[in-house]
């Protein structure tokens, strides 16, 4: 059975014990220090409050998934309050909780984030570090295990383009309203956008539904949905070049050099950072397209995938119109389209600038 689960992923164990220290315990096969680092940040065993939920991030072309789980070694009875011992493996007792992680090369949190859970499971119940290696030989050379009453897995039943779909792009526009013209442009641009929230989850809710603006690309690469303010993440991050980057630390709202939008989950506000105003000066074609994107609010039979296939017919003509406006270069023999060449036909104000940065963003100059 075929699998995109190879023997090269890595599986990471990081544990916090009683003393508050945090260690990585396990890796197979290995993982690089720099991945490391970045991995214990982006878990929250180093904070005081341990959140336990689970969570997706990337580091240059690694996709990490987190799952946190609390170690407990007794039970209260909420109706008399008596409290009754679990059993913990003799590995884990020393231990308050434990994050696993899996390093993959692809895009897809409902797979890998039901596979870590089952994992964690395993790994709690056991705290033998042999059995999650059983587990992803097992979904290796067959595509799937089955561990009883702590969960089965099956790689073929996660379909990645439900995960592109997993979070409603009607909410999104719902969300932000007329601003979400901003977020249109910005992505079909390939302009840098952050968005902050206070809350992680409301963050990877939101972020990953951004690419589905442009799905004609289908690039979900461009997302690095949790990012922390350390020098080492910053300094991947910029060097992408273009990205929709998440944070959950507000001092990245003032550091406009990182941004050319900042999307503000905890205003519902979205702003332009003031070396990029120029390039987001809306026309006739914005508000043709923020009126479809607003209807389909107004009509519940209009569905996710109706809007989708209604901005990629709309990014299809503007295509179709851009590749008449080529011109040639009688040294190089090539077509492309040139700011100049744009600006020469009097254009509204900013429409040329928007065209030069859509043909940029489609390839259309090569």
């Amino acid at each position: 059975m075929a699998t995109s689960i190879s023997l090269e992923d890595s599986i990471t164990i990081f544990e916090k014990d009683q003393n508050s220290d945090v260690l990585m315990t396990w890796c197979f096969p290995t993982i690089t220090e720099d991945l490391k680092s970045v991995i214990l940040q982006r878990t929250s065993l180093l904070q005081e409050k341990i959140s336990l939920q689970f969570s997706f991030s990337k580091f240059k072309n690694s996709w990490i998934y987190i799952y946190t789980t609390a170690v407990e070694t007794q039970q209260t009875n909420k109706e008399d309050g008596t409290i009754t011992q679990i059993n913990v493996p003799d590995s884990l007792k020393r231990v308050v909780a434990f994050s696993l992680v899996l390093v993959r090369n692809q895009f897809n949190p409902e797979k890998y984030g039901s596979l870590a859970q089952i994992m964690s499971s395993v790994y709690k119940q056991t705290g033998d570090c042999s059995k999650l290696l059983e587990c992803q030989l097992r979904v290796f050379n067959r595509g799937q295990f089955d561990v009883g009453s702590m969960g089965k897995f099956v790689d073929s039943s996660f379909d990645v383009r439900r995960s592109y779909l997993q979070t409603s792009i009607k909410d999104i526009i719902q969300l932000f309203g007329e601003e979400i013209i901003l977020i249109w442009s910005a992505m079909a641009m390939k302009k840098r956008i952050v968005v902050y929230s206070e809350k992680l989850s409301s963050l990877l809710k939101v972020i990953r539904a951004l690419p589905l603006f442009v799905f004609h690309r289908q690039n979900w690469n461009i997302l690095r949905p949790f990012v922390t303010i350390s020098d080492l993440e910053l300094k991947d991050l910029i060097s992408t070049g273009v990205y929709c980057a998440g944070f959950t630390d507000s001092s990245i709202k003032s550091r406009e050099d990182l941004y050319d939008i900042l999307v503000d989950l905890s205003s519902k506000e979205v702003s332009i950072s003031s070396q990029s105003k120029d390039q987001f000066i809306l026309g006739s074609f914005h508000k043709d397209i923020l009126r479809f994107l607003l209807s389909s609010l107004e009509d519940e039979e209009v569905t996710d995938q109706h809007v989708i296939k209604g901005l990629n017919m709309k990014m299809k003509e503007l295509l179709t119109k851009l590749e008449s406006l080529k011109e040639t270069n009688e040294e190089t023999g090539k077509s492309s389209i040139t700011l100049e060449s744009l600006e020469s036909r009097k254009l509204p104000n900013g429409m040329s600038t928007f065209l030069f940065n859509i043909a940029n963003a489609e390839g259309l100059n090569g």
